[in-house]
């Protein structure tokens, strides 16, 4: 993967951010979830960088991003995380790009329709859901385990969910850069959340990829569907054979559809 810059934040982080790519091409910003970094996309930079200008940030505590020095839960709400993808887009003189987020990536896409839908031109969303409602006790036990196990166990721990043990020893290794409080955080601002209004209403290019073995996420899934067919201008996709993390558990089939869905609507939005 592209050596990677480091881009200064709110707070005065430091965000590692990976580029690639020619500066005039379609700009795409992806973003990872809680616990890996911007090596998840990897493939994608492998495969993609000669058609768009791709731009991955490690989300602040996560990969070789800073941390706060005192950091608390409201250093990592959505707002803050969508706060600093817009001052990585700033820094690089990125208007709009085309969004790609897996899971907490996608929330952060679903944030950023709300508060600052003129910055993407389209949204490509996996492993999320536009709701979620976790009861307290869950919320408990996924607080004590990541403060109990740390990054490198819980790494481990999501990496036994990936069917391929390969994609499985990656996931892990990227959790484990992750800092524990980051993670701790993170997991708690998600644990109840709704955007249905904001992308029911939304008029933004809107992409979900729907892993086969995405259980978890899928058995929550009704509401982002019903949005979804409530709108022209929202698209679904199955891919076969993978689950929370498409884009390394099926890089071919990932790519083709992202690929479909942004040749759509690259040229009515640069």
């Amino acid at each position: 993967m592209e050596p990677t810059q480091r881009i200064r934040v709110a707070d005065d982080l430091g965000l590692e951010v990976a580029t690639a790519g020619r500066p005039g091409a379609p700009p795409v910003v992806l973003i990872h979830g809680n616990g890996p970094n911007c090596r998840q996309f990897a493939p994608q930079f492998a495969t993609l960088a000669d058609r768009y200008r791709l731009i991955a940030p490690s989300l602040r505590g996560h990969g070789r991003s800073d941390m706060p020095s005192e950091p608390t839960v409201e250093d990592f709400t959505m707002a803050r995380l969508a706060g600093d993808v817009l001052a990585v887009l700033d820094h690089l003189a990125v208007e709009r790009a085309h969004l790609v987020g897996n899971s907490v990536g996608g929330l952060i896409g679903f944030e950023l329709a709300a508060t600052a839908p003129e910055r993407l031109a389209t949204m490509t969303t996996f492993g999320t859901s536009a709701q979620l409602h976790s009861n307290a006790a869950l919320v408990w036990t996924v607080r004590a385990t990541v403060a109990t196990l740390g990054s490198r166990v819980t790494g481990r721990l999501a990496g036994r969910s990936v069917a391929d043990a390969a994609v499985g020893r990656t996931i892990a290794g990227l959790v484990a850069e992750a800092d524990r409080r980051a993670l701790g955080f993170v997991s708690r601002n998600i644990a109840t959340y709704d955007y249905t209004s904001v992308l029911r209403r939304g008029h933004l290019p809107w992409l979900l990829l729907r892993g086969e073995l995405d259980r978890g996420i899928n058995r929550v899934l009704g509401s982002t569907l019903a949005v979804i067919d409530a709108r022209e201008d929202a698209h679904l996709v199955d891919l076969e054979g993978a689950g929370h993390f498409a884009n390394l558990e099926q890089p071919g089939a990932f790519d083709a559809a992202l690929e479909g869905f942004l040749k759509r609507y690259v040229a009515s939005t640069s």
